[in-house]
């Protein structure tokens, strides 16, 4: 579809939206359904493997998401992931391009959104989906259309556009689903976002929403239920996205597990992309592509690498979690399944170039079956990305560093060895929190780390991957001792002055290290001056931000090594000095 046609269709949509109400817009246009039904999943050019050719899902989606929507990475990054993708017979890339901390996409139609100051511009974004294209990889994008949506209402412009339910959670809002002016807004984002990715596919987001506090939703609600209301948006969301020639994604957080009545007022072109980081039941999976299919519709598999549940590293069950969306996804011709994407959110958790295996891992199991990737899936990986020897030794490093990885919170007891995964302490509150809890019992990082060391010189390709992989054992690895290093010593006997001295100067002395080696991996592969990487992020928590969390850390630790004094005495106050303090004495502590 030319340009000029794509401008008559927008214009027509937003005249439509503009002279009646809001939900008219979902008439279907048979013609463009249909036409946009004929394209194909893929733009790849590249002649697949004869594995992949031989499989039952080489004609269907297969790839992993960027979360450029939360941290912009730079445009070499984007270029090595799909380079990484064209390799290993993945044929499609999830570009997610807004959310609540910004756009990455510097809009020329709607100006006065809130932008990441290294947002790309169109002409940046559409050298990138060339070069995807010449790989044989389809760029998927993604715009948030509902919850997510911090990048339009944060901003003064469009800040009237804000819904939210005091009765639903603090941490999700959306836009107001009955405000003409959201579907205006939309129609003109979804036709730049047309006009430089040529995709077939436009992902309109729309998962975690919270919505029904402003007045104008109020009173729809007093003639329609929450199920219309959101049927109704998605659907003229829908609409939008064929009259551009696209077929419409959404999440399926809502519409199939929250409020799964949502599914039957949808439109049946609607793909439903089935997101979910913590089941290991193929059956499941099923159960869910199984109420997609009954609707008429299609659906996408999403399984997860990092997510809410990580620190630095995903754990074997992350792996698990891997296989059954291969199963339920990949492992058939179910004409309902339209393939499965690899999620991986929120760049600033991990070392950047660190988590190429999981993208191997998953790229083996979409292609020949979670057999095959149980089996050689790290090998192959060792062999082709690191053209290093497989060996007993990188057996054991893969081994330990799936079952070591540690989870955040309830989630910690997942990963094999139970380990929870701590926030670095950087103030005296959070010292003292950590001072009282019981020192993990063994750090299994350490013994990884000298591992990985002993492999270095087996490398023979991708060396600074490689690097980026142990210095996230070792951040792993540092935190751990961080937890333990002063309970260690004063479980011995209680710490004196100079002790404490002592003490103190070696954990500042190994956190200046490692913040440095932190903070040069960041600025090789992302933008220095990123807000992630020197600010609190917008709707963050510290967990998400190993970088910047890190750097808080080490400039603590100066602090006390410049004053020992104020260490000591936290430390009294702790208990753990061989001086008791004036608390203790008088029994006040």
């Amino acid at each position: 579809m030319n340009k000029s046609n794509r401008r008559e269709l927008l214009h027509g949509a937003c005249s439509a939206i503009a002279g009646a109400a809001v939900f008219p817009l979902l008439r279907s246009s048979i013609g463009v359904v249909a036409a946009a039904g004929s394209l194909t999943a893929t733009a790849s050019n590249r002649k697949p493997d004869s594995a992949s050719e031989a499989s039952p899902n080489s004609k269907k989606i297969r790839g992993v998401m960027v979360d450029a929507a939360r941290v912009p990475e730079t445009l070499d990054y984007y270029r090595r992931v799909i380079e990484f993708c064209a390799d290993w017979h993945l044929n499609t890339v999830h570009f997610r391009l807004a959310d609540d901390q910004g756009s990455a996409l510097r809009f020329n139609s709607v100006p006065g959104l809130f932008i990441h100051d290294h947002a790309f511009t169109p002409d940046q974004l559409g050298d990138l989906v060339r070069f995807a294209s010449a790989h044989g990889v389809d760029l998927i994008p993604e715009l948030e259309s509902f919850g997510h949506t911090g990048f339009i209402t944060r901003s003064k412009t469009y800040a009237y556009l804000l819904d939210a339910n005091p009765e639903g959670s603090s941490e999700f809002t959306g836009v107001i689903p009955v405000h003409t002016e959201a579907l205006q807004l939309f129609a003109k984002l979804y036709h730049e976002i047309a006009e430089i990715f040529p995709s077939p596919y436009l992902h309109g987001g729309c998962d975690e929403v919270n919505w029904g506090g402003s007045a104008l939703s109020q009173q729809a609600l007093r003639s329609k239920s929450r199920t219309q209301i959101w049927a109704e948006y998605l659907n003229a969301l829908s609409h939008i996205a064929e009259g551009l020639g696209k077929q419409f994604i959404i999440w399926g957080d809502f519409v199939l597990h929250k409020e799964p009545e949502i599914l039957k007022g949808l439109n049946k072109s609607i793909v439903v992309m089935d997101w979910n980081y913590w089941d290991t039941s193929a059956n499941q999976f099923r159960d869910a592509l199984e109420q997609v299919k009954a609707h008429g519709a299609r659906a996408i598999g999403a399984p997860g690498l990092i997510s809410y549940r990580w620190g630095a590293r995903a754990g074997a069950d992350q792996l698990r979690n891997i296989d059954a969306f291969a199963h339920a996804y990949s492992e058939n011709d179910d004409p309902a399944s339209l393939g499965v994407i690899l999620t991986n959110w929120v760049p600033s958790r991990y070392v950047q170039s660190s988590i190429w295996d999981g993208f191997a891992y998953a790229a083996v199991a979409f292609n020949e079956g979670t057999a095959a990737a149980q089996k050689s899936a790290f090998r192959r990986f060792v062999e082709r990305h690191y053209r290093a020897e497989w060996n007993e030794d990188w057996r054991e490093a893969f081994r330990l560093i799936y079952d070591a990885a540690p989870g955040f919170g309830e989630h910690g007891p997942s990963a094999e060895l139970g380990l929870y995964m701590p926030v670095p302490w950087s103030t005296d509150a959070e010292l003292h929190a950590s001072l009282k809890k019981r020192a993990p019992a063994s750090n299994p990082f350490t013994h990884l780390h000298t591992l990985l060391a002993s492999l270095r010189s087996s490398v023979h390709a991708n060396d600074s991957d490689f690097q980026a992989f142990a210095l996230s054992v070792e951040y792993l690895e540092r935190v751990f001792w961080r937890e333990s290093v002063i309970p260690g010593h004063a479980s011995k006997s209680p710490l004196a002055r100079a002790e404490a001295v002592a003490l103190i100067q070696e954990i500042a002395a190994r956190d200046h290290q490692l913040a440095t080696a932190l903070s040069k991996n960041w600025d090789d592969g992302r933008f220095p001056d990123n807000s992630a990487k020197t600010k609190p992020l917008f709707g963050m928590q510290p967990k998400d931000q190993l970088v910047f969390q890190f750097a808080q850390a080490s400039a603590y630790s100066a602090s006390l090594a410049q004053n020992p004094d104020r260490f000591f005495h936290l430390l009294e106050s702790s208990g753990l000095t061989s001086i008791p303090s004036m608390a203790q004495l008088t029994g006040s502590a």
